[in-house]
């Protein structure tokens, strides 16, 4: 794992589909804190999206938004900037899909070391149909 400091990383997610079923998520990890240039850079590895396949992970916050990165064997770029959409491309084992997502809000507050919270309010699109609307918090702690 990359240098920085130690954190923990506890997400929870709420997810309304387009049939407005509610599901919830929680996951956690261990990972590492870095700043940089006025903008916080956490890396852990995510158990949660493929079973028993740990994928690196990259949230990237900075004073005008949050950046989501993932790589092998998904590729994702999700940008969240508030009252803005930003698209991106979804690399799936199963082929590459077309995502949108439009942030209504973008909470943050984080120390000089990383510990603090995120907050996330945003409507997700794949292929340019309403996928689900979510709200993630994010709590960030040392370990």
């Amino acid at each position: 794992m990359a240098e920085g400091d130690r954190v923990r990383i506890r997400i929870h997610g709420r997810q309304r589909d387009d049939a407005g079923a509610l599901h919830e998520s929680r996951t956690q990890a261990v990972g590492r804190h870095d700043a940089k240039g006025g903008k916080h850079f956490f890396r852990y590895e995510d158990h949660a999206l493929l079973e028993g396949t740990p994928v690196p992970t990259v949230l990237k916050l900075a004073p005008d938004g949050l950046l989501l990165l993932r790589r092998s064997p998904l590729e994702q770029r999700l940008e969240f900037v508030p009252q803005e959409e930003r698209t991106s491309l979804y690399r799936t084992p199963y082929g590459m899909l077309h995502l949108a997502v439009r942030t209504k809000e973008l909470f943050s507050a984080c120390r000089a070391d990383g510990t603090g919270r995120i907050e996330l309010v945003y409507d997700l699109f794949v292929e340019g149909r309403f996928q689900s609307s979510n709200e993630l918090s994010i709590e960030i702690t040392n370990v």
